[in-house]
């Protein structure tokens, strides 16, 4: 009786006992997210100079992981760097607000537009010049990889682009209200998810895409033929990097590792992760769609360290002024650089 009793309670608690771990599961792999690092605290005792970097995608890359390049960067520069060990954490904007409320700084951060609150950290890049990461004049974030807007057609030669035959493609992170107003769209435009658009786009839902450099593998994956046109008003799609430590052989140490993320040999590099360089063009002929977008210096963007609000108000007014809104449009320009 008593065996039975016990296999009809575990049939009634089995359903629950099962939900109840699977959160335990959940819960500790969303806590133990931000801590997963290159190397653990334990196994970096012993060097002499530690670097924290922290990293947060803010927007759709292109392909591969940022975080995971940052790391394969990191390796290779400890190599000529004897001593020095660089810790790469991946964070999201939440997770990284709340570890600095616990008292946890790191030593240099890289992160997209979006995260305000790196401003409060960041010190001087001496010898950058980068207007959207420029407080006063004094550039305290600088782009160590860019994305760009681009328009994707299968069959068009973007002279007819218009409301009922594009869909603007509205990635996470990203304001391409933004960028198709600055081109010079305007009318009421179909905004869908990124994949949705393109997979809308490739069925022939429309004629023409606004998208951005994360759709070019996309499409390619899926082999499907395709133009581009890349969209040089504007881009908001930087990976930047900021200094935060103030401890002044840390600030040197992270200079000559900003440098050498910088450098020739690894921004050549950025094709692994489908991402382009501000100061190199590092694409051919063979990808032509990347090629074509490096060329462009985009006329405007918007600043590095806008707060949550601020990024808010932007998303409203670039709808607007994308349907036509004058007085949003002019307040859409108080925010471009």
């Amino acid at each position: 009786m008593k065996i039975q009793s016990l296999a009809k309670l575990f049939r009634r608690i089995r359903i629950p006992l099962f939900c109840l771990l699977l959160a335990v599961i959940i819960i500790g792999s969303i806590v133990a997210y931000p801590l997963l690092t290159s190397y653990s605290e334990k196994e970096a005792v012993g060097y002499e100079g530690i670097l924290r970097l922290w990293h947060i995608d803010t927007f759709e890359g292109g392909q591969g992981s940022r975080c995971s390049f940052l790391n394969r960067v990191a390796r290779r520069y400890e190599k000529s760097a004897q001593g020095r060990l660089i810790l790469v954490t991946n964070h999201t904007i939440e997770s990284a607000e709340t570890a600095i409320r616990e008292g946890y700084i790191p030593d240099m951060i890289s992160y997209g537009t979006g995260a305000g609150f790196v401003a409060d950290l960041a010190c001087p890049l001496n010898g950058l010049k980068f207007s959207p990461g420029a407080i006063g004049g004094v550039t305290y974030a600088y782009p160590w990889c860019r994305g760009g807007y681009m328009l994707f057609t299968a069959e068009g030669d973007f002279t007819d682009i218009s409301a009922d035959n594009t869909v603007i493609s509205k990635g996470r992170g990203a304001f391409p209200a933004i960028a198709a107003v600055s081109s010079g769209l305007c009318g009421e435009y179909t905004e869908e998810e990124s994949v949705k658009a393109y997979v809308d786009f490739i069925n022939g839902k429309y004629k023409y895409l606004l998208g951005t450099q994360r759709d070019v593998y996309r499409l390619q994956s899926r082999n499907f033929a395709f133009q581009t046109k890349p969209v040089e008003e504007f881009s908001d799609l930087y990976q930047y990097i900021s200094v935060c430590t103030s401890e002044s052989d840390k600030v040197s140490a992270c200079t000559e590792f900003i440098d050498y993320l910088l450098s020739e040999e690894v921004q050549t590099s950025l094709t692994q992760i489908g991402m382009m360089s501000i100061n190199y063009k590092i694409y051919n002929s063979e990808a032509p769609s990347m090629a074509a977008a490096e060329q462009i210096v985009p006329q405007k963007s918007i600043g590095a360290f806008l707060s949550g609000d601020a990024m808010s108000e932007l998303e409203k007014f670039a709808e607007a002024a994308l349907c036509g809104d004058a007085a949003s449009a002019k307040k859409l320009e108080n925010f471009l650089l």
